[in-house]
């Protein structure tokens, strides 16, 4: 999973990609909203979840993440701040994002979205290299190889094939 962590503490900053990164997701921390929108518009760095804090030196997180959601509807996007109003709150509720008091575990914000939404986020592709294989002068050719027992052919038939499920894929991996 790719995250667009918006704090403009850069201590909170570094707790967060920690956290997160631990768990295994790919984080692009920015200091601003600038910074933020520069990523969300980069073809190059996909991103699945934007974390936002409420309030920043350049705007407010909430009015970035109210025009990011229209823009980027499959994203998933959470709130966090130390210091959310009620009004804050009932327009958050009201426009679906959740929100997160700090200080919290960044990580647990994450585990929260997931288990709130069966995800369908694109999962990435990465090409495979192609490797040619040398000829090797004096190797015997396939055809030539051990024979397999054939109980041991029927036996690996008859296993159900795997699913592949990636961290938020819902899609068996294509072959």
């Amino acid at each position: 999973m790719y995250i667009l962590f918006i704090e403009d503490e850069e201590a909170l900053l570094a707790t967060a990609v920690e956290q997160l990164e631990s768990k295994g997701y790919v984080v692009y921390p920015v200091l601003n909203l600038a910074g933020a929108l520069e990523v969300m518009l980069n073809p190059a760095m996909p991103v699945n979840l934007v974390i936002a804090d409420y309030h920043l030196a350049d705007g407010f997180g909430l009015d970035f993440v109210i025009k990011m959601k229209a823009q980027f509807p499959s994203c998933l996007y959470a709130i966090v701040s130390g210091c959310l109003t009620d009004a804050n709150v009932r327009y958050l509720q009201a426009q679906g994002i959740p929100y997160y008091h700090k200080p919290l575990l960044y990580r647990k914000v994450v585990e929260d979205l997931r288990r709130g939404h069966l995800l369908e986020v694109p999962c990435p592709v990465v090409a495979e290299p192609v490797v040619e294989m040398p000829i090797v002068e004096g190797a015997s050719p396939v055809s030539e190889c051990a024979e397999v027992e054939e109980a041991s052919v029927e036996a690996s038939q008859a296993l159900e094939p795997k699913k592949w499920f990636g961290l938020f894929c819902t899609k068996r991996a294509q072959s």
